[in-house]
């Protein structure tokens, strides 16, 4: 029988979580109707031994790729090279599925024809313990043209986790994803869009997110370390927007838009608060999306104001943009507050 998914498995020394993530897609259905490609990222531990180990046992459900290291995008574009799914999926290592929902996740999938299709996710505790749900509950059963449900604000802010995507539309853009850097997650749920027509949304869970692991791309400590990335993913989401702007549908601009507008307004916030891109390089970014887009670029000073007060650091950085220095007294408020969310967040995922 045809793989109905592919799942996509990038792995870098997650050798504690990782037998727990690929078990949680074994069952008698997924057998026959899933695919998982674990792309091991040039691991130093033993991910790659429980990779094959998984695969030595079920060789028709898993398969595995080792590679040197390449960060999380190479990951994603070797698996899609060698993946047979009708959809695809990527779950992080760290992660893992909701096995109870995953036959009926796989049954849909294997009759349906849209090309997103949105399930709901699970957010747990660092020891796998239910915290939050996510779901888009209002949704459920319905099918939705990328014009009615893209111009839909909730729907704008949708993490990769709730997405899987009909593979051939993937191939058919040539997508790619960046290498080399980190959160190009943003990518994978920016640059399909422009050729998204139908969104149907599933009533289960399929993901479960693991909170407060230690080193996570998205700890704050980390996100300020690496703004760097954040400046790169935003540029090439502006070369994808250069080529694609002219032919998009309403639903798919607006959509893509907001998420133009999202990723510069967090590049340019972790320059200027936090000193970690040079002015000349956040200078580069903002006149490009200038020249390219001058509403987003507008809409981008509008939507980021200082967190305490009512400051919009954007405006006053671009009245002067190569000297401008984020005021001492509001450094020393972001910083107190990144030390105080960073202990509560760790601290409340650990007891939860």
């Amino acid at each position: 029988m045809e793989k109905v998914l592919t799942v996509i498995v990038p792995t870098f020394n997650m050798e504690q979580y990782l037998g727990e993530c690929l078990a949680s897609m074994i069952t008698e259905k997924s057998k026959e109707l899933l695919e998982v490609i674990v792309v091991n990222d040039g691991s130093t531990d033993s991910s790659s031994a429980i990779a094959h180990q998984f695969a030595q046992q079920y060789p028709t459900l898993f398969r595995v790729i080792d590679k040197s290291n390449g960060h999380y995008g190479s990951c994603v574009n070797s698996g899609l090279k060698i993946a047979t799914g009708k959809y695809v999926k990527i779950l992080d290592s760290d992660d893992f599925f909701n096995t109870p929902d995953l036959d009926d996740y796989l049954t849909y999938l294997h009759h349906c024809s849209d090309d997103l299709v949105v399930t709901d996710v699970m957010r747990v505790t660092i020891k796998g313990k239910i915290y939050k749900r996510g779901s888009y509950s209002d949704f459920h059963g319905k099918t939705f043209g990328i014009d009615e449900i893209g111009l839909n604000g909730q729907f704008k802010g949708i993490a990769m986790h709730y997405m899987t995507y009909r593979t051939q539309l993937l191939r058919d853009i040539n997508y790619f994803q960046p290498e080399g850097v980190l959160y190009t997650d943003d990518v994978w749920r920016f640059t399909p869009m422009q050729v998204v027509k139908t969104v149907s949304f599933l009533d289960k869970t399929v993901y479960c997110y693991r909170l407060g692991r230690e080193g996570q791309s998205m700890d704050r400590y980390v996100m300020r370390k690496h703004a760097a990335h954040y400046l790169k993913i935003a540029n090439h989401k502006l070369d994808i927007w250069q080529q694609v702007k002219d032919r998009l549908s309403p639903g798919a601009y607006s959509f893509m838009e907001d998420q133009l507008i999202q990723n510069e307004g967090n590049t340019l916030k972790f320059g200027i608060m936090y000193n970690s891109l040079t002015n000349d390089e956040m200078k580069e970014l903002d006149d490009r999306l200038k020249a390219l887009c001058p509403e987003i670029y507008n809409e981008v000073a509008n939507r980021k104001k200082f967190m305490f007060s009512s400051y919009n650091y954007i405006h006053h950085w671009r009245k002067d943009p190569l000297h401008y220095k984020f005021p001492l007294r509001w450094k020393v408020l972001v910083y107190s507050n990144d030390v105080i969310l960073h202990l509560t967040q760790k601290y409340k995922y650990m007891f939860h």
